[in-house]
């Protein structure tokens, strides 16, 4: 005689219930968020000690060349709703990391403490985010879903709080005319 025997299954996801289901999609949003506000810091650091010479102008090619790929792919991240090749996101936040620290230790008087600190921040945002991604695709799990736009608007709150100051503690941000300084029409002329 033979007994069946029923056992219960669940679904992988179904313990989290709707209370998981508004983060779905956060570190998307915080990933391509973050890769903006990192883009522009190395575009801003990478513009300031690329007139140095050595150490410091290949540091600032290569946060050149690291920010513009930074802003493309957080708009191909945000564009898709998941995070695009996650390894190269690794790869790039490291190596930012990496360009920031020789920036930084090429120069470090015209290198901003706070902007690097704040790119350093934003680097390894991307990486984790990356790294996770990656761990879940291993695991077999699928992306998830693209981000809702509160997550979008938080992360680039905060985003713009630490990058705001920090592109203005930059040599560029310091050079910068001031706010009073551009004139549309110059007094005594019509």
């Amino acid at each position: 005689m033979t007994t069946a025997t029923t056992t219960q299954t669940s679904a992988p996801d179904a313990s989290a219930g709707p209370a998981g289901a508004g983060l779905r999609g956060t570190a998307v949003a915080w990933a391509a968020v973050a890769a903006w506000g990192a883009g522009l810091i190395e575009l801003a650091l990478g513009a300031g000690v690329l007139t140095q010479d050595g150490a410091a102008r290949g540091a600032g090619a290569v946060l050149l060349a690291l920010g513009a790929g930074a802003l493309v792919w957080g708009a191909a991240t945000l564009a898709r709703g998941r995070i695009v090749v996650p390894r190269t996101g690794v790869v790039g936040a490291l190596a930012g990391i990496a360009g920031v620290t020789v920036a930084f230790a090429a120069d470090p008087v015209r290198t901003s403490i706070l902007a690097t600190a704040a790119a350093m921040a934003l680097l390894v945002t991307i990486a984790l985010a990356c790294a996770a991604v990656l761990r879940a695709r291993s695991r077999g799990a699928t992306d998830a879903a693209p981000p809702p736009v509160w997550a979008l608007l938080v992360a680039a709150i905060i985003v713009a709080a630490l990058v705001t100051p920090a592109l203005g503690a930059t040599e560029a941000g310091r050079n910068a005319t001031g706010h009073g300084g551009h004139q549309l029409i110059e007094p005594g002329h019509h």
